[in-house]
């Protein structure tokens, strides 16, 4: 309760100095992992509100981009949205198939741990109608830790061509601090507070929080003129979803991944090789810019996407609206599918 906290925020704080890719998110991760496997890889659950929490905060990051051409720009996504959904979602019943032909997988089991969802819904969904859970999780996490691999290099990359234009933002947010910055700040995510709360606590839609957090704060960022300070935010849910990933490190983790190391292998090489097809069909056919390609395609990790694509010039609204899709679609598909195929 004490080592595990204190290093995870003495991490995201040297990452942030250190100026690497996300930076926060990166020590907070790096600095949980570091505090559990002193302890010996315990297993422990993150609080029952940190979920809630990062997707009200991170609906809040997304809605203080919102502008009226980038609403117009996420209503034009609908198309490559559902034809990424259609993709990742066949892709991952193939990917299942793959894993119990190969590998012997049980096949509900299969068919979560592919599926193109966040890691706390598909297992939590898949373990209520019979899929085992720690198995689900295991293949999900090495997925989301490739994807925050394969996004760091992107962001590395992303930040070296446009330095410039990141420091300029970041001094213009900074000086709308200054000049009354904060009390939009206030009025924003307050907004995006009371949206994501009610999202919560009203509908059983996934990601709620998220969507609820989103049309609250972009509602109120419509009618401001000016930057708002967005960057503690960012920094915020990067230092929250780090940790929550890191929690995730435990000897039943390790355990199960060692069991399951062919069909994490199967499973995960399919996904990552849809995602460098799905980002080129956004470029090639839908006219996306490569960096919002990138991140709108990747497989999972819809929070921890959102959460460190806000540090470059990716369009933010298009990333959101794509995953928001995507996670929604796999919600009701796959339950579907195991009801369907997989009944008695």
């Amino acid at each position: 309760m004490v080592v595990v906290p204190v290093l995870g925020l003495a991490g995201a704080s040297l990452g942030h100095r250190a100026r690497v890719p996300a930076g926060a998110f990166m020590g907070a991760l790096v600095g949980v992992g570091a505090a559990l496997g002193l302890l010996g890889f315990p297993e422990i659950s993150p609080p029952p509100l940190a979920g809630e929490a990062l997707q009200v905060i991170v609906g809040v990051i997304v809605g203080l981009r919102i502008t009226r051409d980038s609403v117009l720009s996420g209503a034009r996504t609908l198309l490559p949205a559902t034809v990424l959904a259609t993709v990742f979602l066949a892709s991952g019943v193939a990917a299942a198939a793959a894993a119990v032909s190969l590998t012997g997988m049980d096949p509900v089991t299969a068919l979560f741990a592919a599926a193109p969802g966040g890691l706390t819904e598909m297992t939590s969904v898949g373990a209520s109608l019979g899929a085992d859970g720690p198995a689900v999780a295991a293949v999900h996490l090495v997925r989301l830790l490739l994807v925050i691999l394969v996004a760091n290099l992107l962001l590395a990359r992303a930040r070296t061509r446009s330095a410039p234009e990141t420091d300029a933002r970041y001094e213009a947010s900074a000086g709308s601090s200054r000049f009354g910055g904060l009390p939009k700040l206030g009025a924003v995510a307050g907004a995006g507070l009371t949206g994501g709360t009610l999202g919560l606590a009203a509908t059983p839609l996934p990601a709620a929080g998220v969507i609820g957090a989103l049309i609250g704060a972009g509602i109120v960022r419509l009618w401001m003129q000016g930057p708002v300070p967005e960057r503690g935010f960012s920094l915020l849910v990067q230092t929250l979803s780090g940790g929550i990933i890191g929690l995730g490190f435990s000897a039943r983790f390790f355990e199960t991944l060692a069991q399951l190391a062919g069909a994490t292998v199967v499973v995960n090489l399919v996904q990552m090789l849809v995602w460098l097809v799905a980002g080129y069909v956004l470029v090639r056919i839908f006219g996306f810019d490569p960096r919002t390609a990138s991140f709108a395609s990747a497989p999972g990790g819809m929070g921890t996407l959102l959460s460190i694509t806000g540090e470059t010039d990716a369009d933010l609204v298009k990333v959101a609206f794509i995953h928001l899709l995507r996670l929604s679609a796999t919600i009701l598909v796959v339950p579907l599918l195991v009801a369907t195929y997989f009944a008695g």
